[in-house]
């Protein structure tokens, strides 16, 4: 019997993965279901909450730090202005009913002396400070001359936000609130007080939606990765065509690899629909866009895909498969923080968080989109390649084609 050389059985491994892709791809062709659904939903996710988060409707609790530079001194002590009272009061401080109905908890800028918006900044980031207001000097009498001279220059106190964080702008909308509330309540009169918005330098230019497209992207890819996978190993099983696998020469890592291949197309093909969607529909920003991107995607589909081949392989009807998958997809999609900021989480919460796959991935996915962020990809990008190789490597040993040993 003449011996087959290695690069010959590189070649048939090869061919017999090729074989799995193309016929798997014409499956998913012969299914308008299948297909229709692989590219709508990322549309209707990047639609669906992006006009959610867009329109700033979810309040949840939120951690905002404040420093008041309008004081005045008589000898040697120092007063606060009574308007700073008034508005730190309604924003919460030092009163839990008001910190209740607002969702907003306020934190002294301990350490902070104010002298201009970079040092601002610059604590800010060396601190992980997602946003906080400054009271400047002169504020109340700017607001008390309002009251009497409709010509006065307008009242501002200055807010500070890192975009990264998608609660800012809910922090904004709140503190805005809190002004319009004294302008009718407190002076009876509308008064001109506004909020004025300095975004971290590095960051100028980026909004939430920025931000909120790659956790879209994971959501979407993890979701149709293993309900796709666990669709084909489902129905792959009811027709009885995985257990004729057995009998060819393909094995169990060229299918495993052949099919996680599929789902890495069908991934890319997914993160350029998203992409696109939220350029046109919210002009998402395409130049921000890492080439690190590619490989998350990689690994993450691998990822979702090999959990799905150790789902499927313990769970045998089709239905409770899905079901499982479900039950899986939904609590990852809202606790993991691709979707709902983990910095209003409870601290339980974001614990929990981190025992999802997809937790890991979208700390790489935002990571990237910043310079100043970039140094922080490694780590979640390396749990992202050990998670994709390792349930690569489980869900293709412990897949079983003999219907024996199945039931």
């Amino acid at each position: 019997m003449t011996e087959v050389s290695f690069f010959r059985r590189i070649g048939l491994s090869f061919r017999r993965m090729w074989g799995i892709i193309t016929g798997t791809a014409l499956d998913w062709l012969r299914s308008p279901p299948a297909v229709f659904f692989t590219f709508i939903y990322p549309i209707i996710m990047i639609l669906l909450f992006g006009y959610i988060f867009g329109a700033g409707t979810d309040q949840s609790y939120y951690s905002l730090y404040y420093l008041n530079e309008d004081v005045y001194q008589v000898g040697d002590q120092i007063y606060p202005y009574n308007p700073t009272d008034d508005l730190l009061a309604n924003l919460g401080l030092n009163n839990d009913t008001i910190s209740d109905e607002l969702n907003l908890k306020l934190y002294l800028a301990e350490g902070l002396t104010y002298t201009d918006d970079a040092n601002v900044t610059d604590w800010m980031k060396a601190n992980e400070i997602p946003y906080m207001i400054i009271i400047p000097s002169g504020w109340s009498a700017s607001v008390n001359e309002s009251k009497v001279n409709t010509t006065a220059p307008k009242a501002s106190i200055k807010y500070y936000y890192d975009p990264s964080y998608q609660s800012a702008l809910e922090v904004q909308s709140t503190i805005e609130f809190v002004l319009q509330e004294m302008q009718l309540e407190e002076f009876g009169i509308p008064t001109f007080m506004q909020v004025n918005i300095v975004v971290l330098p590095s960051q100028e230019g980026l909004n939430y939606i920025d931000f909120y497209v790659p956790g879209i992207i994971m959501v979407t890819v993890s979701t149709s990765g293993m309900m796709g996978m666990v669709s084909i190993v489902s129905d792959d099983r009811k027709s009885g065509r995985i257990y004729k696998l057995a009998s060819t020469p393909i094995k169990k890592w060229e299918w495993a690899l052949a099919q996680e291949a599929w789902q890495v197309v069908i991934s890319l093909v997914i993160a350029l629909l998203t992409i696109l969607t939220g350029w046109l529909a919210f002009d998402f920003k395409m130049d921000h866009l890492h080439p690190m991107i590619i490989p998350i995607l990689i690994f993450g589909s691998m990822t979702f895909a090999g959990l799905a081949l150790i789902i499927a392989r313990f769970i045998k009807r089709p239905e409770a498969a899905m079901a499982a998958t479900f039950s899986f997809v939904f609590p990852q999609m809202f606790l993991s923080g691709a979707i709902m900021p983990l910095d209003i989480m409870p601290d339980f919460m974001q614990t929990l968080a981190q025992i999802f796959p997809l937790y890991y991935i979208s700390q790489a996915m935002n990571a990237i989109m910043l310079e100043s962020t970039f140094n922080q990809v490694w780590v979640p990008f390396g749990v992202t390649v050990a998670m994709g190789t390792v349930f690569f490597l489980i869900g293709s040993m412990i897949t079983i084609w003999k219907k024996g040993k199945e039931d």
